[in-house]
């Protein structure tokens, strides 16, 4: 299993790192991405990389974490991909999240930091892991601006339509502990019709707490869990489901 999306350099991995990881190790997972949120983490998750053989790094500026980027901070960006690491094999985490634009002006602030990541993914020839709450049109409307461009969508919490929508626009599909809730009915049925070749295994800890483990950090380990559900909804195989979402991963991502 790939743990496509897990903020390895938090709290609570940051204090036990050799511990989560053998906990992961030990239901399955394999590989992991760590995306980043600002430039002051970006020394962090690729010491991850170096520390860990399976992990891969994500450069990027998350739309949440305005307040830490600066006027200088794609120009940043553009000079850490430049001089990158084979173990960063993304863009991100980038995108939009209008639960936190509380203004006109830090919706036109999250659009331009988007749209720069959006043409140094293009320019750099990386996938682009994307971030979308309450931001389904505008989101797809800046990735369809850059043809040519790939990525994921991660945390995909959306109907099927939507969900074809960015498969149509290039893009795949993340999911995780929201198909844990049976409350989640039009995501779950989404995730069982939407194309299994479309879709990528995560866990976003210790963010997206699965159904069961409310008020628990959420772990890398717990992907294990995901595939389980996935696995349900899609009526089929676990090992086949494993292996599918991992070669979608190592295409994506360029992982070896």
């Amino acid at each position: 299993m790939i743990d496509t999306h897990c903020h390895f350099d938090f709290s609570p991995f940051n204090q036990a790192p050799d511990q989560y990881w053998q906990a992961a190790r030990e239901v399955g997972v394999t590989r992991m991405v760590v995306p980043s949120v600002n430039e002051q983490n970006w020394p962090a998750v690729l010491a991850l990389t170096e520390r860990f053989a399976e992990m891969y790094a994500g450069l990027g500026l998350h739309p949440c974490f305005l307040d830490t980027h600066t006027d200088n901070s794609l120009a940043a960006l553009e000079d850490a991909l430049v001089s990158r690491p084979l173990s960063c094999v993304a863009v991100g985490e980038a995108g939009l999240d209008y639960c936190v634009a509380h203004t006109p002006e830090m919706k036109q602030r999250q659009h331009a930091l988007l749209d720069g990541q959006l043409w140094l993914a293009r320019r750099y020839d990386l996938p682009i892991i994307l971030h979308s709450r309450q931001s389904h049109n505008d989101l797809l409307r800046l990735v369809k601006a850059y043809p040519g461009v790939r990525g994921v969508l991660h945390a995909f919490s959306g109907s099927e339509q939507q969900g074809k929508q960015f498969i149509d626009a290039g893009l795949m599909l993340g999911v995780g502990g929201t198909v844990t809730y049976e409350r989640a009915n039009k995501t779950r049925q989404a995730i069982a019709r939407l194309p299994l070749n479309h879709l990528l295994l995560e866990t976003d800890a210790p963010d997206m707490t699965l159904a069961g483990y409310q008020g628990k950090p959420n772990t890398p380990a717990q992907v294990s869990r995901v595939v389980d559900v996935v696995a349900a909804l899609k009526s089929c195989d676990r090992d086949h489901l494993v292996a599918e979402t991992s070669g979608n991963a190592e295409r994506m991502f360029g992982l070896h």
